[in-house]
């Protein structure tokens, strides 16, 4: 219904004609409006329309820079200190191996040998735990007081902080996570509720292939931390014998907790934005976040990164999040940063952004319409009055003493008396068509009576003609007529028309031995010899339809 009045109106403006008020309005209005539309269009183009996003994703990538860099820097920081504490326990290891007159070897099943060597690294473990920026230390030797284990175990010991409030670990509480009950006995440790005398790793597997190629350390994907509800990543450290072969690890803890405290991200336009290292195996994504309602858990956690063409979309399952992502190469691998916003909050500001842009074309467009008002009363209410001044001369009124109009009624007088003189020529004209049409028509007349004449002769000639023809050959012709292809019938269309060979051929775009090759199959077809016959058969079968038609 609202097309067929919308075809209504656009009709009516074309057959209708517009006062010029009316149409001064239209055609302002409109091509304000068309600049305004392409306006909108280049805007959006360069993005400046929706320039809340582009400030946003501007943000955020300064935002992203600053938490790529401090990650770099910290994951430098405490490789740094990996390979210090990797060091001390090194020459400590291999100083109790010369008093103890000990191989390395010799600790395995040595309980009292493993123990005592504990008591030796305890200290150092402590105090490299208390310098590194991280949230737990330890060391892990390729040996066991327990060869016989099902599950393979590993000796060393694994300090943890607990109840951590801030990024500084200095004089936070800390447990014994690994380690033996000695150890912890003799220096006042509280014991974790997840306590074990050893460890389980497979580190060792491919301990050797890791750290070839110059890698100094390696950082390690997220994983869940056994009998506890954390989460974290390893900065891992090889421990060597003087035979330069790998006798264990060393390294510090990166748990969630402490990730969250290192690297808050706060705009003050934005607010709380997200910042995350993200591993990716497998095919899914998974990592540390600084923000606990972002969890990703394991490996088979549900976080899909979806690439926009502006943005990338992260998707948790239960939230989405909009922002961007860059890689950074730490140890032996490839992580990505990502920093990011809740979909809602990006949705928000976003709507605010385009709110605030239509108010200000709504702001425009009102005053656009102002002003359309104003210029109409200015310019156009003068020469609508004008017009009706030049009404009232053609009355008679007096004339007005202004000269374009003036000279608008002089021009329509020159042009009048010219119509006149040019009317005058056209009688004369139309006078002497008259005469020559009655001349005509007696000549039609004329011309009309020799042609029956002729045609009179012409049925004689014809009739003596059939007297030539043999009926039998002249209704195979009839017959076979209907069997000519598209081409032949226009070949023999064209030889009715009084075209020779060689016209045929042109108009048809054909050789002459094309056109030979026709006529061939044309007089086999109709049982004709020549094209003679072929003509004196049209003829006939022209003057008998001729008088079929018209009895």
């Amino acid at each position: 219904m609202k097309k067929v009045r919308f075809k209504l109106l656009l009709q009516h403006f074309r057959t209708e004609s517009l006062s010029l008020r009316k149409r001064f309005l239209l055609y302002i209005i409109s091509g304000i409006a068309t600049f305004l539309a392409l306006t909108v269009v280049l805007l959006n183009l360069f993005g400046v329309m929706n320039s809340a996003n582009v400030q946003i994703m501007r943000d955020l990538d300064t935002a992203l820079a600053n938490s790529a860099d401090n990650i770099e820097h910290d994951c430098d920081e405490l490789a740094a200190c990996a390979i210090s504490f990797s060091h001390q326990l090194e020459s400590q290891i291999q100083s109790f191996l010369i008093e103890h007159q000990l191989q390395f070897d010799d600790l395995q099943d040595n309980t009292r040998g493993l123990t005592e060597l504990q008591q030796e690294l305890y200290d150092t473990v402590y105090l490299n735990m208390q310098v590194a920026p991280a949230s737990g230390a330890f060391y892990i030797l390729n040996t066991t007081v327990n060869r016989a284990s099902e599950t393979p175990l590993f000796n060393g010991i694994y300090l943890k902080y607990v109840n951590l409030s801030s990024e500084n670990t200095v004089n936070n509480d800390f447990t014994l996570y690994r380690g033996s009950y000695t150890t912890g006995k003799d220096n006042n440790l509280t014991f974790h509720s997840g306590w074990n005398n050893e460890n389980r790793t497979d580190f060792f597997e491919d301990c050797e292939g890791v750290f070839s190629d110059g890698v100094h350390y390696v950082l390690s994907s997220v994983v869940e931390i056994p009998e506890t509800w954390e989460k974290a990543r390893y900065i891992y450290v090889p421990l060597r014998d003087r035979q330069y072969q790998i006798i264990g690890v060393c390294g510090f803890e990166i748990s969630d907790l402490l990730f969250r405290l290192s690297h808050k991200t706060e705009d003050p336009r934005w607010g709380q934005l997200v910042c995350g290292l993200i591993d990716r195996q497998q095919g899914n994504y998974y990592g540390q976040f600084n923000s606990n309602r972002y969890q990703t858990g394991d490996m088979n956690s549900s976080l899909r990164i979806i690439p926009k063409s502006d943005y990338t979309q992260f998707d948790f399952g239960t939230e989405s999040s909009v922002g961007i992502t860059r890689d950074i190469f730490l140890g032996n691998d490839t992580f990505t940063v990502a920093m990011m916003m809740p979909q809602a909050q990006h949705q928000k500001f976003i709507r605010a952004g385009q709110l605030q842009n239509a108010l200000i074309f709504l702001i425009i467009g009102a005053l656009t319409l102002v002003c359309c008002v104003i210029m109409s009363h200015k310019y156009v209410s003068p020469i609508l009055k004008r017009i009706e001044q030049v009404k009232a001369r053609e009355r008679g009124g007096d004339p007005i003493n202004i000269r374009e109009i003036d000279d608008l009624f002089a021009f329509l007088e020159a042009r009048d008396v010219a119509y006149e003189a040019r009317l005058e020529e056209l009688e004369q004209e139309r006078q002497a068509a008259e005469a020559n049409a009655t001349k005509t028509q007696k000549d039609y007349e004329t011309a009309l009576r020799q042609l029956d004449l002729v045609q009179g002769e012409l049925e004689q000639l014809t009739t003596a003609q059939h007297r030539d023809i043999v009926l039998e050959e002249y209704e195979f012709f009839l017959c076979n007529l209907g069997t000519l292809t598209a081409t032949e019938y226009k070949v023999y269309e064209l030889y009715l028309a009084g075209k020779n060979a060689k016209q045929i051929a042109e108009i048809l775009g054909i050789s002459e031995n094309t056109l030979k090759y026709h006529n061939k199959n044309i007089y086999s077809k109709l049982g004709i010899s020549s094209r003679k016959q072929m003509l004196r058969f049209a003829a006939l079968k022209q003057h008998q339809d001729t008088h079929t038609r018209n009895p």
